[in-house]
C-alpha cells in the first residue's frame, strides 16, 4: 500500500476509536477531561472498562443464566463469569488485531484495541433479562398477546409501529445500549457517557426494531439480524455511531463497527467451547465425549498422548487449547479483511470467514444444545421463567399505563422505585423544586410508551432468584417473612 493509502486507513481508525464520550456536550467534555487528566493516568477506554466493573448492572449478572438456570453448582457460569472470560479472549483477538493492523501501516496503539473489546465484552450481555433468552421470549409473548399495536381499531399505548415493535420484538442488545447510556447516572444525558468507541464495538446490530420503509430485514446481512437500540435512545444511537463515522446505509441503520466483529468472535468462542464443559461438568454430557469434540477441533500435533487420565484435567487442558488455537484464526480473518471491515462492506461473522472453523463451533453448540440447552430441567426452569416475567409485567405494566389506577394498581406503582421515572430531561425542575416529584407525577409526565420502558428496565434489571422471589410474594406464594 501506498503511503497515501496508509495516512488514509491510520484517519480512518482514528475515527473509528474516538473517545468522545456519548451524551456530554462540548463543554461537560472539558470539564470532566481536564479533571481526570490531573488526576487519572488511565486512557478513556481503560476508565470505560473500570465503569462497567463497578457498576450495578454488571455485578446483577452473577445471577442471571448463561445457560442454566438457577444451577446449585458452584462450578457452572453464569453472566457475570461468561462475560469475563470473553473479555480475556476479547483482549487477546483485540491486541493482536492491532498489531495486525500495524504490520499493515496503520498507526495505532494495538493496547487500546485490547481494551476496548475487553470492555465491550464485559457489556456484552448487560441488557439480558433474567432467564437469558427464554426472559427476552417471555417479554416478547407478554406484549403480543397483552398490548395492541397503534392503529388497529383498539385502544394502544404505542404512537408508532417502532415504539410497539420495541417492545414485541423486545431486544437484550438494545436494552444493554440503554442501561449504559441512559440508566446509569440517570440525571444527566448520556448517563455515565462512554466512548463512542467502546459503544460501537458493543453494538453487534446497529439499526432500529423497524427498517426504514418497514421493509423486512436483508437475510444474510449479520448487522440486521437483530436491533440494537430502542426508539427512545435514538438521538444517543446516532450520537454513538456517527462519532465514529459508521456508515449509515439508510437514515438510523449502520454498518457495524469493525471491532464489533471481534466482540462475536470472543462470544462464539467462549460460548461453544465453555458451555460444553459446564454440560460436562453437570453430567449433561459424557465427560470423555466433550473432551473428544475438543480434540477433534485441535491439530493431531498438539493432542497430548497419552490423554491425562483424569477427566477433568484433560477437559480443561483441551478447552484451554481450543481457544488458544481459535483466536489467531479470527486474527486472521479480520486483518485479511480489514479493508472491508473498515468501509462497512462486511456482513459476515469473523468465524463464517473461516469456513472450518464454523463448522467445529456449530458441531460442539449442535451437541450441546441437544443435551444440554434442552435438558429437562433446563427447560423446566426456563417455562417458570417464562410465567414469572409474563406475571410481573401483567402486574407493573397494566399498573403504569392505567389512566385511572384502582387501589391494586397503585400499590403496584408504588413498588416500583422512583428513579425508575427520572430522566435528565426533567432533571432541572425537580432540583429546582428541591424535592422528588411523587411518584405519579413522575409517571404521569411519560407516555404509555416510556412508562412501559421503564417497567422492562426495573424487570430485566432483576436477577432470576429475585424475579422469582418478587413474583412469589407478589401472587401470594410466599409471604415476605
Amino acid at each position: 500500500m501506498s503511503r497515501d493509502d496508509n495516512q488514509e486507513r491510520t484517519e480512518r481508525w482514528r475515527r473509528l476509536l474516538s473517545d468522545t464520550r456519548v451524551g456530554s456536550g462540548p463543554r461537560d467534555a472539558q470539564v470532566e477531561d481536564a479533571a481526570h487528566r490531573r488526576l487519572d493516568e488511565r486512557n478513556d477506554y481503560s476508565r470505560d472498562y473500570d465503569r462497567i466493573v463497578f457498576s450495578s448492572e454488571f455485578r446483577c449478572l452473577h445471577d442471571k443464566t448463561q445457560v442454566f438456570p438457577l444451577s446449585t453448582s458452584d462450578y457452572t457460569r453464569t453472566r457475570l463469569t461468561h462475560s469475563i472470560e470473553a473479555s480475556c479472549v476479547g483482549r487477546s483477538l483485540g491486541h493482536q488485531a492491532g498489531l495486525g493492523l500495524k504490520a499493515q501501516g496503520v498507526d495505532l496503539d494495538p493496547s487500546h484495541l485490547g481494551t476496548i473489546v475487553a470492555a465491550a465484552c464485559l457489556a456484552h450481555d448487560i441488557g439480558n433479562p433474567p432467564f437469558g433468552h427464554s426472559g427476552e421470549a417471555a417479554i416478547q409473548h407478554w406484549v403480543g398477546q397483552r398490548l395492541s399495536p397503534p392503529g388497529e381499531g383498539r385502544k394502544s399505548p404505542f404512537a408508532t409501529e417502532a415504539e410497539w415493535r420495541d417492545l414485541r420484538d423486545f431486544e437484550g442488545n438494545a436494552q444493554g445500549f440503554r442501561i449504559l447510556n441512559r440508566l446509569q447516572s440517570r440525571e444527566r444525558r448520556g448517563g455515565l457517557r462512554y466512548t463512542a468507541a467502546m459503544l460501537g464495538a458493543m453494538s453487534k446490530y446497529p439499526r432500529p426494531s423497524v427498517l426504514p420503509g418497514s421493509r423486512q430485514k436483508t437475510k444474510g446481512v449479520v448487522s440486521e439480524r437483530k436491533f440494537g437500540y430502542f426508539q427512545d435512545d435514538l438521538d444517543l444511537a446516532l450520537e454513538a455511531f456517527r462519532a465514529t463515522d459508521l456508515r449509515e446505509r439508510e437514515p438510523g441503520v449502520f454498518s457495524r463497527h469493525p471491532l464489533a466483529f471481534l466482540v462475536e468472535a470472543a462470544d462464539d468462542i467462549c460460548y461453544a467451547v465453555i458451555d460444553l464443559e459446564d454440560s460436562a461438568k453437570l453430567g449433561l454430557v459424557p465427560l470423555e465425549r466433550a473432551c473428544e469434540l475438543l480434540d477433534s477441533v485441535l491439530p493431531e500435533s498438539t493432542v497430548r498422548k497419552p490423554p491425562p487420565r483424569h477427566l477433568e484435567t484433560r477437559l480443561a487442558q483441551a478447552r484451554a487449547r481450543v481457544i488458544g488455537k481459535l483466536i489467531p484464526q479470527c486474527v486472521e480473518a479480520f486483518v485479511e479483511h480489514a479493508l472491508d471491515l473498515e468501509a462497512g462492506r462486511t456482513e459476515q461473522s469473523l468465524t463464517a470467514l473461516k469456513p472450518d472453523v464454523r463448522a467445529q463451533l456449530d458441531e460442539i453448540t449442535g451437541f450441546t444444545r441437544e443435551h444440554g440447552y434442552w435438558s429437562e430441567r433446563v427447560l423446566q426452569i426456563e417455562s417458570a421463567g417464562f410465567k414469572t416475567l409474563g406475571g410481573l409485567l401483567d402486574m407493573f405494566a397494566l399498573s403504569v399505563v392505567a389512566e385511572s389506577p384502582n387501589a391494586e394498581e397503585r400499590k403496584l406503582r408504588q413498588l416500583l422505585p422512583l428513579e425508575c421515572f427520572q430522566r435528565p430531561e426533567f432533571a432541572a425542575a425537580d432540583e429546582a423544586a428541591r424535592r422528588p416529584p411523587r411518584r405519579d407525577e413522575a409517571i404521569q409526565r411519560l407516555t404509555p410508551y416510556q412508562r412501559l420502558l421503564c417497567v422492562t428496565d426495573y424487570i430485566t434489571g432483576l436477577s432470576d432468584s429475585r424475579a422469582v422471589e418478587l413474583y412469589q410474594r407478589l401472587s401470594g406464594i410466599q409471604l415476605p417473612s
